[in-house]
C-alpha cells in the first residue's frame, strides 16, 4: 500500500483504525462489566430464574438506586443504552471542542453547547456508575469504571478529530472496499455458517 499512498497517509489510516478499535474495546469493557452472569450460554429468562429476580420496572429511583447488589438484566440494559448514548455525545463534544478558537473567543452558543454536552455526559456517566457491577473473579479488572473507559474513548475520539478530511475520505473508501469484499465473499464462505 506504500506505493499507492504516502507514508503519512498510511500512518494516518493506521492510526484511525487503531483509535477506533481501542474505543470499541473500551465501550465493550464498560458494557460487559455491568452485565449479569450467564452460565452455559443461558438466555435472559434463565438468568432471571437463577438469580430469583422478579420482573423489574424502570423508574428514576431504579436508575440512581438499583435494588440489587448484583447486575440484573434491567441494569445491564440500562448500561447498554447509556453507553449507546454516550458514544455519539462524546463524538459531538469532541467536534465542539475541535472548534476551540471559537470557544476561547467567548461565543455563547458554542459555550452553551459544550456545557450542555458535558452535563449530559456527566449525568449518563453517573447513571452507569450507580449500576451494580459483576463480582465474578477475573485475573484483571479495569479500575475506575466507568470513568477510565470513557476517558479512553474521549481521548481517542479527540485524536481522531485531528485527522484531515482526506484521511477520513481514504478511510471511508477502504472501509467500503472491505465491506464489499466481506458481504460478497466472506459471508458465503464463512466457516461459522457451516
Amino acid at each position: 500500500m506504500f506505493f499507492f499512498f504516502g507514508l503519512t497517509d498510511l500512518v494516518d489510516l493506521r492510526l484511525i483504525g487503531s483509535l477506533m478499535s481501542y474505543s470499541m474495546v473500551a465501550i465493550c469493557v464498560l458494557i460487559i462489566r455491568y452485565q449479569p452472569e450467564r452460565r452455559n450460554g443461558g438466555n435472559e429468562s434463565e438468568v432471571l430464574e437463577e438469580n430469583g429476580h422478579i420482573v423489574e420496572r424502570l423508574t428514576l429511583q431504579g436508575l440512581l438506586f438499583p435494588g440489587s447488589p448484583t447486575p440484573t438484566p434491567l441494569s445491564g440494559r440500562v448500561v447498554y443504552v447509556c453507553s449507546s448514548l454516550l458514544a455519539p455525545l462524546l463524538i459531538l463534544l469532541c467536534l465542539v471542542l475541535d472548534q476551540w478558537p471559537v470557544l476561547l473567543s467567548g461565543d455563547p452558543v458554542w459555550i452553551s453547547v459544550a456545557v450542555l454536552l458535558l452535563v449530559l455526559i456527566t449525568g449518563i456517566t453517573g447513571v452507569i456508575w450507580r449500576q451494580p457491577q459483576s463480582s465474578s473473579p477475573l485475573h484483571f479488572k479495569v479500575p475506575a469504571l466507568p470513568f477510565l473507559p470513557l476517558l479512553s474513548v474521549f481521548v481517542n475520539v479527540c485524536l481522531m478529530m485531528q485527522m484531515s478530511a482526506a484521511t477520513w475520505a481514504q478511510f471511508g473508501v477502504w472501509m467500503l472496499i472491505g465491506f464489499a469484499i466481506y458481504f460478497s465473499y466472506g459471508i458465503q464462505y464463512s466457516l461459522v455458517s457451516n
